[in-house]
């Protein structure tokens, strides 16, 4: 009986000792949360923390050095990262940040440092400075799905002796087509996987060094440009159920199960130029070139009908979410309907979103 009730008290004592996670909420406007910035929310989190930004542009730049948190942002065309974000050292370990936009200044965009594993880029857009990346890796495993990965004048995902990652659903987009840009590149350390994504306007896609390989189903390949090539991809690298055109050269041979598109536009919207926020439409359309990549992909992956899977970033089994908006809800508008005075019932109207669940 004695040794129960010690071990009861240890209990206690040590749940007292252990701080309960819990959402902090961020925005910019006076008085509407209790942090203005992200940077300040994350000072007071605990480990298991979420921190919730409102819509906002947030100059600012953030190491996550010491506790596991999960940053969501209320979506990509109202929530504005002008700075970098930073996983660094285990104490960061399964840490995640989706619902944003990144327009960093002299940085990489999202980077993940020395014994950091396991962190998810989910439902951002991001535009690195000149000559930096998107993603840079040189830590564990990353997990990036339903996202926009600019490369301005270098890779959009960069391994420095980074370890494995799996994408999905993402678009890679060159916005300044040159054959030393790439949409991956560098000495990974794990096998890279890729599913279900776009690669736009690109003259190269890869340049990855690593030994483990490279696995690619159900993507399309588009927009390519003058001396067009796949680039390099480690011995071993396997892609199957791939679609590509406008000037894509010969699938390579490890490259089976393919669709040549030819000049035939797989998409809703998009001018063979670039891809542009707000205008251009990546679902397949209805006619030849979309058509082709319907119920064609990977046969054991399977859409939201229950079909076999569609390539691109809305075939997969959980779709690209237009504009990045998480399952949170956001208020993005709030006004008062009527005159007021003190003592007097206050009508507000609000406008909101939310994502689907994952």
């Amino acid at each position: 009986m004695q040794n129960l009730l010690r071990l009861t008290l240890l209990c206690f004592i040590l749940a007292a000792g252990v701080a309960q996670a819990s959402i902090r909420y961020v925005s910019p406007n006076p008085g509407s949360a209790p942090y203005s910035t992200i940077a300040a929310a994350y000072g007071a989190a605990v480990n298991g923390d979420t921190i919730v930004v409102g819509p906002g542009n947030y100059p600012e730049a953030l190491a996550v050095t010491s506790k596991k948190v999960h940053l969501i942002g209320a979506g990509w065309d109202v929530c504005t990262w002008q700075g970098y974000l930073q996983f660094h050292n285990a104490f960061a370990n399964g840490s995640a940040v989706e619902g944003f936009r990144f327009t960093p200044a002299g940085s990489h965009s999202v980077y993940c440092l020395t014994l950091v594993d396991s962190i998810t880029v989910r439902r951002c857009f991001i535009t690195p400075s000149a000559s930096l990346m998107s993603v840079y890796s040189q830590a564990g495993r990353i997990y990036i799905n339903d996202c926009v990965l600019n490369s301005t004048s270098n890779a959009a995902v960069y391994f420095n002796t980074g370890g494995g990652m799996v994408v999905r659903n993402t678009v890679f987009n060159c916005i300044t087509p040159n054959n030393a840009y790439t949409a991956m590149a560098g000495p990974h350390t794990g096998t890279v996987e890729i599913y279900n994504s776009v690669f736009l306007n690109f003259t190269r896609q890869f340049d990855l060094t690593g030994i483990p390989q490279v696995i690619g189903l159900n993507n399309i390949f588009w927009d390519w440009n003058a001396t067009a090539t796949y680039g390099n991809l480690p011995v071993g690298s396997v892609f199957e159920y791939s679609a590509a055109g406008q000037g894509a050269p010969t699938f390579p041979a490890i490259f089976a199960n393919n669709i040549t598109l030819g000049t035939n536009n797989p998409f809703v919207s998009y001018d063979n130029t670039n891809y542009t926020f707000g205008t251009t439409n990546l679902h397949l359309n209805t006619n030849t070139g979309g058509l082709a990549c319907t119920d064609t992909g990977y046969p054991s992956i399977l859409d939201l009908d229950n079909s076999r899977s569609d390539l691109g970033i809305y075939g997969g089994p959980k779709p690209m979410v237009d504009l990045g908006i998480p399952a949170f809800p956001f208020a993005l508008t709030l006004a008062i309907d009527n005159l007021v005075e003190v003592g007097d019932s206050v009508n507000v109207t609000s406008s909101g979103r939310i994502g689907p669940r994952y």
